[in-house]
């Protein structure tokens, strides 16, 4: 009987697995945002739909600090496409093979507007003013990029279209983008502690700028430049204004943005240049001069492709502003005579270290959105670029003329 019995097959014990994360449920806040604060962010949604306490944590504002003390804090990029007559939000993700696709997340809330200006402050991307139907709006709108969700702040003074807007010791500085000669208001300033929006004048002896094409901050400035490439500037720690050097060919630039202490933008000739931010400035008593950038060298195959896209189109408000900056100055009859024709179509972004692109290539019966990551390096007193990655991301109709690259945000979580 009991060789039989020991013959008999034994039964295996079914092993119970939990299930990931289920263990995390007992264990206290404190450790749980710890072991949360490991994972990536493109896990993070997943989570949040295990349950109700994943979805605080992830919302936490303790997470994210507690991220960058890790140092698993990731910079994501997010866009926002207009594809007529919506807007609509999403945050490019890189994949393990090096493509790239966009997800789309929750968009604005509100009527689809041009000639906004948008901003990062801490983990929220502001979406200030703009032109809906051609009427400049004082509405300012916020992503919080945690989230995804959307909110509305207290609205500006003043309506604004094609302002320049930084942020500067944890405030947001809007400068223009209004046609009119009182400049009482020329400036507000949003604490976004107090919830408040303030006004400064501009100074009497600078002329009134009204189209502004880009602005950078550097050395706690906010620098602005408008269609002849001039510069200004405003200094909030010394409560003045003062004139920059101007660029050294007319509307050829766009997209300032700043890597490393230097300074990158692209041309609408499709190449992508460089200069160091110090020959911003132009010293007191002195006339501007003209600000000589360099191009980034290793970049040739990119130029061509860049130079054709028109993935950037401009509404009938920045035209007309355009018109009557071009009147006001008298360009040379060599200038481009269209707005299209003077600045570039393709758009740049910084993203960590890294320049993120976007462009639209025509490829027979089909349109695509392409982007790319380029990285530099400094040899010899040149720069260098490197493309890390480049592939399309969507595929659109070439016989509608409504798709546009409205805006594009690196923001660090």
């Amino acid at each position: 009987m009991a060789n039989s019995e020991e013959s008999r097959p034994q039964k295996k014990r079914k092993v119970e697995v939990s299930p990931p994360f289920s263990l995390l449920s007992s264990l206290p806040d404190e450790v749980a945002l710890n072991c949360v604060a490991l994972t990536s962010r493109w896990d993070h949604e997943a989570l949040s739909l295990t349950s109700k306490r994943y979805r605080s944590l992830l919302t936490s504002h303790d997470l994210y600090k507690i991220r960058s003390l890790m140092g698993r804090t990731e910079t994501c990029v997010y866009v926002c496409l207009r594809i007529r007559p919506v807007d609509r939000w999403y945050i490019l993700r890189r994949r393990k093979n090096l493509d790239a696709d966009l997800i789309p997340i929750p968009s604005l809330p509100s009527r689809s507007r041009v000639a906004s200006s948008v901003v990062v402050l801490d983990s929220e991307i502001y979406v200030i003013g703009g032109s809906k139907g051609g009427i400049p709006t004082c509405e300012v709108w916020v992503l919080d990029c945690r989230t995804h969700t959307w909110r509305i702040v207290p609205s500006m003074g003043m309506a604004r279209a094609n302002a320049s807007a930084g942020v500067i010791d944890g405030k947001i500085y809007v400068l223009g983008g209004f046609i009119s000669d009182d400049y009482s208001n020329w400036v507000e300033v949003f604490d976004p502690k107090t919830q408040t929006w303030d006004s400064l004048p501009l100074q009497k002896e600078l002329p009134g700028r009204r189209y502004i094409h880009d602005s950078v901050v550097w050395d706690q400035k906010l620098y602005a430049v408008d269609g002849k490439e001039e510069t200004f500037y405003y200094s909030p720690c010394q409560g003045k204004w003062g004139r920059g050097n101007r660029g050294h060919l007319v509307g050829n630039r766009r997209d300032w943005c700043m890597i490393d202490n230097l300074l990158f933008c692209i041309s609408k000739k499709g190449s992508i240049h460089w200069y160091d931010p110090k020959d911003l400035n132009c010293p007191e008593g002195c006339e501007p001069e003209g600000m000589y950038s360099k191009e980034v060298l290793g970049l040739d195959s990119l130029k061509r492709s860049l130079s054709t896209s028109r993935l950037v189109h401009f509404d009938d408000l920045s035209v007309a502003l355009w018109q009557k900056e071009k009147l006001r100055y008298s360009f040379p009859s060599w200038a481009p005579t269209r707005l299209i024709d003077l600045l570039p179509g393709a758009r740049l972004t910084n993203c960590g270290p890294n320049i993120v692109l976007f462009w639209d290539v025509l490829k027979g019966n089909r349109r695509e959105i392409w982007c790319a990551e380029l990285s530099f390096k400094r040899l010899a007193g040149e720069i260098w670029g490197n493309i890390e990655w480049s592939n399309a991301l969507m595929n659109v109709d070439p016989l509608v003329d409504g798709y546009e690259l409205l805006y594009s945000a690196s923001v660090t979580l």
